[in-house]
C-alpha cells in the first residue's frame, strides 16, 4: 500500500532523473581545450590530488615540468591558483581532499578505459572529462533518490511530489547539477541527505551500521570543506524539543555509548586523513592553505549581501526559497521533534557562510554556497505545502501562479547563466535590469557589469555619466611652506612650490582616507590627477603612481602606474591620469590610500596632486 501510494513521487523522481542527465548531455561542458571543461578552475583544485599522486607520482608538485604541460596543454585555469608552496618547499592543495575522494572511482574507471582504447592517460583527456562528469551526475540522482525518502517519512506523496519539483526545477538547484555537478555543492548535497536519512534511521532504530554511516558521512563532509563539520548538529539536535524530548534523547545517547564512539571515531578518522597529508608535505597536522585575504570574520558582515545583492543574492536568483523560509513557521507547529535541527543547522550554517570575506563564492548562478543546506530545508518546504494545500482557493491559485513564474524564471535565467548572458561573478542591479527576459545582451548594458580586477591599468569608460567630488588636492602652496626642506620654487605647475623627490623621500605626501569618510557609492572609482618633472630619464630611476585599499592585514587591491613606462619627458611637466574603481570593501574602517612611490630613489619634482571620487549618477 505504501508503494502504491507514493507512485507519483517515484515517477516524478525519475522525471527529473531524466532532465537532469538530458541537461548535461545537452551542454557536453567537458570539452579538454579551454577552462570551460569539467576540470577546470576550482575543480582542477578538488581534482588534482589524484593525477598527481597516481599518475605522476609527486602530490607535493616538486617537479613542476608535469604541471606545466597540463597548464599548456588543457589550459584550466587563468593562472595557477589551485596550489601555493608550502613551509617545507612543496606545493600545499589549496582545497581539501574530500572531493578528490569522491572522484576517485570515476579518476580509475577513466583511467582504465584511457589505457584499453588509446586515448592520453594523463588525467585530463576527454575520458577523464566526461566520467567524472557523468559520475557526478549520478550523485546528483542519488541524492534526491535519499530527499525523496527524507520527505516521504514526514509528509504525503503528494507534498513529496510538489517539494520535488519546486526545489529541482525552480531553484539553481538545477544549474548545480545538471552543469556545474562537479562543484562541492552537489556532492554535499548528497551527503546530508544521507545524513538526514541515517539520522532517522538511527533514531528510530539504533543500529551499530546507521551510527557507523553518520560517522562516516559527517566526516566526509568535513573533508569536502572543514565548515561543513556543523553537519553534526542533526544528528546531535534531532528529536529535541521540550525537556522530557532532551531526556529521552540523553537515554538513548548513554544506553548506546559504543555506536555514539564510534560515530565520533569515523568522523575523526575521516578528517584525519587531511591532517597526515598537511603533516607530510606542510610540517604540521594543522595548515592554513587558502590565501591570505579569504578568511572568517564572525557575526555574519555580509548577511544581507548573501541574501539580497544584485551581484550574487540567494532570494534574488532563487527566490523559491521564500517559501521554506516561511515554512519554518508550519514546521515548528506541525514538527517540533525535527524543528530545532533544521532550523538551528540553517542558522548557524548562514551566518558562517556569511562571514567568509569572499561572500560571493566564485562564479555561479545566484548564491551556490547554500545550496546543500537545501537537503534538510524541504522539511519547511513540506509543511509550507501542507499549509497552502489546506487553504482556500484565492490563497491557493496566486501560489500556484507564483511558483510556476519561479520555474519558468529559473530555468529561463539557468538558460542566461549557460550561455553567458547572466554574468558568473560581475552582476549588478543595473545589468540585471538589463538583461531581464532577454536572449541577448543589449548593446549598452555590458558597461553596468562590476569590471574585472586584473593586474593592467583600469579606465573608465565614460567620466559624463560620473559625478565627481575632489577628495584632497596637493599643491603644496600653504604657509610654511618655504621652511619645508622637500619644496622648491625652482619650478611649479600652478602657484610657485612643487615637492621634491629625492633619495631620502620614498614616499610622498598623499590621499590616507578611512573608507566611511569618503562614503562612496556603490561602483565608484577614484582618478588621481598628478605632474611630474623628470630631471633625467626616469627609466634609471623608476616611480610609480600608487591607488590602493589597506585594513589590517596590509594593502589589497593594490593598482600601480609604473611612470618610467609613461615615456614621460625630462626636463618638464607631464601629466599622468591613473583610474582606480574601488573594490568591496568589507570593513568601513579601511583605508583609501593614493600616492607617489620612489622607488628608485630618484630626483624628480611632482606637483598638483588632486584625487577626485567619481560616482555613478541615478538614471
Amino acid at each position: 500500500m505504501h508503494k502504491k501510494r507514493s507512485r507519483v513521487s517515484l515517477i516524478v523522481f525519475f522525471l527529473l532523473a531524466v532532465c537532469i542527465v538530458y541537461g548535461r548531455l545537452l551542454l557536453p561542458r567537458w570539452l579538454t581545450f579551454d577552462h570551460l571543461s569539467i576540470l577546470s578552475w576550482d575543480v582542477f583544485g578538488y581534482y588534482l590530488y589524484l593525477p598527481a599522486q597516481f599518475i605522476y607520482n609527486d602530490i607535493g608538485i616538486t617537479d613542476f615540468s608535469w604541471m606545466q604541460k597540463i597548464l599548456d596543454q588543457y589550459a584550466p585555469t587563468i593562472g595557477f591558483y589551485q596550489a601555493y608552496m608550502g613551509p617545507e618547499g612543496e606545493y600545499i592543495m589549496k582545497y581539501p581532499m574530500g572531493m578528490a575522494i569522491l572522484f576517485a572511482p570515476f579518476f580509475f574507471l577513466a583511467h582504465f578505459l584511457s589505457g584499453q582504447f588509446g586515448y592520453p592517460a594523463d588525467g585530463f583527456s576527454i575520458l577523464y572529462q566526461a566520467s567524472v562528469a557523468l559520475g557526478c551526475v549520478l550523485y546528483a540522482i542519488i541524492g534526491i533518490w535519499f530527499l525523496r525518502k527524507i520527505l516521504l517519512r514526514y509528509f504525503s506523496d503528494a507534498v513529496t511530489t510538489i517539494v520535488m519539483i519546486l526545489l529541482v526545477v525552480g531553484t539553481n538547484y538545477f544549474q548545480l547539477v545538471a552543469y556545474d555537478s562537479a562543484l562541492v555543492h552537489n556532492s554535499l548535497f548528497t551527503i546530508y541527505t544521507l545524513i538526514i536519512w541515517f539520522t532517522i534511521q538511527w533514531h528510530d532504530n539504533p543500529k551499530l551500521r546507521y551510527a557507523f554511516l553518520i560517522g562516516l558521512f559527517v566526516g566526509l563532509a568535513a573533508l569536502v570543506r572543514p565548515t561543513e563539520i556543523i553537519s553534526a548538529l542533526i544528528p546531535i539536535l534531532w528529536g529535541i524539543h521540550n525537556k522530557e524530548s532532551w531526556q529521552s534523547k540523553w537515554k538513548l545517547v548513554t544506553d548506546h555509548r559504543i555506536q555514539i564512539g564510534i560515530m565520533i571515531l569515523m568522523t575523526i578518522l575521516i578528517g584525519s586523513i587531511q591532517l597526515i597529508y598537511w603533516k607530510i608535505h606542510a610540517g604540521t597536522f594543522l595548515y592554513y592553505s587558502y590565501e591570505e585575504g579569504e578568511r572568517l570574520k564572525f557575526l555574519a558582515p555580509y548577511i544581507m549581501f548573501v541574501l539580497l545583492s544584485w551581484k550574487k543574492g540567494w532570494l534574488i536568483y532563487a527566490p523559491m526559497m521564500f517559501f521554506p523560509l516561511i515554512g519554518f513557521i508550519f514546521l515548528f507547529k506541525r514538527n517540533k521533534e525535527i524543528f530545532w535541527a533544521a532550523f538551528i543547522f540553517f542558522a548557524v550554517n548562514l551566518l558562517i557562510i556569511s562571514s567568509w570575506t569572499t561572500w560571493w563564492y566564485g562564479g555561479s548562478l545566484g548564491q551556490r554556497s547554500l545550496m546543500q543546506s537545501y537537503a534538510l530545508m524541504v522539511l519547511p518546504f513540506g509543511a509550507f505545502i501542507v499549509w497552502i494545500l489546506k487553504r482556500r482557493w484565492w490563497l491557493q491559485v496566486p501560489f500556484v501562479a507564483i511558483a510556476v513564474f519561479f520555474i519558468w524564471l529559473n530555468l529561463f535565467q539557468t538558460w542566461q547563466y549557460m550561455t553567458w548572458i547572466i554574468d558568473p561573478s560581475r552582476m549588478t542591479r543595473e545589468y540585471y535590469m538589463a538583461v531581464f527576459g532577454r536572449t541577448s545582451v543589449p548593446g549598452e548594458a555590458q558597461k553596468y557589469l562590476e569590471q574585472v580586477e586584473n593586474f593592467d591599468r583600469e579606465f573608465m569608460d565614460d567620466g559624463n555619466e560620473y559625478e565627481k567630488r575632489t577628495l584632497a588636492f596637493f599643491n603644496f602652496e600653504y604657509e610654511g611652506a618655504d621652511r619645508d626642506v622637500n619644496l622648491t620654487m625652482d619650478t611649479a605647475v600652478s602657484g610657485t612650490h612643487a615637492f621634491l623627490m629625492d633619495s631620502v623621500k620614498e614616499f610622498s605626501p598623499g590621499l590616507n582616507m578611512v573608507y566611511h569618510s569618503a562614503s562612496p557609492k556603490e561602483g565608484s572609482w577614484i582618478r588621481a590627477h598628478v605632474s611630474i618633472f623628470p630631471i633625467s630619464d626616469m627609466k634609471e630611476r623608476p616611480a610609480s603612481l600608487v591607488i590602493t585599499m589597506a585594513n589590517k592585514e596590509g594593502s589589497y587591491k593594490y593598482k600601480l602606474i609604473d611612470l618610467e613606462k609613461d615615456s614621460l619627458v625630462p626636463g618638464t611637466w607631464n601629466e599622468i591620469i591613473m583610474d582606480y574603481e574601488i573594490p568591496y570593501v568589507e570593513d568601513p574602517e579601511d583605508v583609501i590610500k593614493v600616492y607617489i612611490w620612489n622607488r628608485g630613489k630618484g630626483l624628480f619634482y611632482m606637483d598638483d596632486l588632486q584625487i577626485e571620487l567619481l560616482e555613478p549618477r541615478k538614471h
